[in-house]
């Protein structure tokens, strides 16, 4: 590193603490310094990182409607992984001061979208299931088989949120909403991080789980028939935190499943088994095609009786307790926002 870089470097740091203390007059230097600003946002000194170093001092503002598991996981919880981040449903104008960023967390209600777009700052985007809030629409939804008629379908939801960014849950619908032209990145879901506390199944009977909301349709007899010929207990349940277990299941039935939720949906279950290490048996939606390297997917019946069967058989992985932890994915979180708006 020569003189000249760690000159500018330290311009850089000094603007973009100026921005962080001084708002408005902070937001001005800041503009003085573009060149500076932009080129070492990815430069390295010593064994920190000019991006882990800028991202850190992000002040961040999480906002959404505030009524939903979404907020809670992305908003909430994200939220309180650095001191420079706040989470504020229904954000006001004071709620802004000193904020450099904004992420609307699945949606947002006029009178706060109305403020962003008069704030003028970046506003980032995480739909995270953010069609569930059309129940209206859901038969509509329901019909869309492509990325053209999904741009169709949402084009007018996207622009009226003015994102600089949208955050996706797979890589699937970044490529589906590209055509909208609005800049896009992928943002994988975390797990909850209460998993910590879930000792491993050591009863004598072996259990194949489903944890989640009640979407199983007609897969949930299949699945019992399958557990009990597997000599298993299935078990189905909604709570907080899961039982111990020796399977995860991963699949929606009925009207819960077409084309949005395969390939928009988030890979929270996938996170789960590999966080408890847990087989994962799944009908292959595109988030644990993404995320999970060992899944046994299926599409049938007979299908799903083969993989739980082997599941079952291969016994206990090693848990994973650094990948789509939280924490990963805050760091996720300031790479995803320096590189793609410093």
């Amino acid at each position: 590193m020569t003189a000249s870089h760690l000159i500018k470097g330290c311009i850089f740091i000094g603007v973009e603490n100026l921005c962080s203390r001084f708002g408005v007059i902070g937001r001005v230097a800041y503009r003085l310094f573009p060149v500076a600003c932009s080129t070492y946002q990815s430069r390295t000194i010593d064994d920190g990182s000019w991006r882990t170093l800028f991202g850190s001092r992000m002040n961040i503002l999480f906002t959404g409607a505030g009524r939903h598991g979404s907020w809670q996981m992305r908003g909430i919880q994200l939220a309180a992984q650095r001191a420079s981040w706040r989470a504020v449903s229904n954000a006001t104008k004071t709620d802004l001061s000193n904020v450099d960023v904004v992420v609307v967390v699945k949606n947002a209600g006029d009178e706060t979208l109305n403020l962003l777009r008069h704030w003028r700052g970046p506003i980032v985007y995480d739909p995270l299931d953010f069609w569930t809030s059309f129940p209206k629409r859901r038969n509509e939804f329901t019909r869309i088989d492509s990325p053209a008629a999904a741009c169709e379908a949402f084009g007018e939801h996207f622009r009226r949120m003015n994102p600089a960014l949208i955050l996706c849950p797979t890589r699937a619908m970044a490529e589906d909403i590209a055509g909208l032209g609005i800049p896009v990145d992928v943002f994988y879901h975390h797990f909850d991080p209460r998993l910590e506390t879930i000792p491993p199944n050591t009863g004598r009977k072996k259990i194949v789980l489903y944890h989640g909301a009640p979407t199983l349709g007609l897969w949930k007899p299949a699945l019992r028939a399958s557990s009990f010929l597997c000599n298993a207990k299935f078990i189905a349940t909604n709570a907080a935190l899961p039982p111990p277990a020796n399977v995860l299941v991963a699949v929606r039935g009925g009207r819960h499943t077409d084309w949005i939720t395969r390939r928009w949906k988030s890979n929270i279950k996938a996170a789960t088994a590999l966080r408890l290490g847990l087989p994962l048996v799944a009908w292959p939606e595109a988030s644990y095609l993404e995320t999970h390297p060992s899944g046994l997917w299926f599409r049938t019946p007979k299908e799903m009786h083969g993989a739980i069967k082997k599941a079952l058989q291969m016994g206990p992985l090693e848990p994973q307790h650094d990948i789509y932890s939280i924490e990963w994915c805050a760091k996720e979180l300031e790479r995803i926002l320096v590189a793609r708006l410093g």
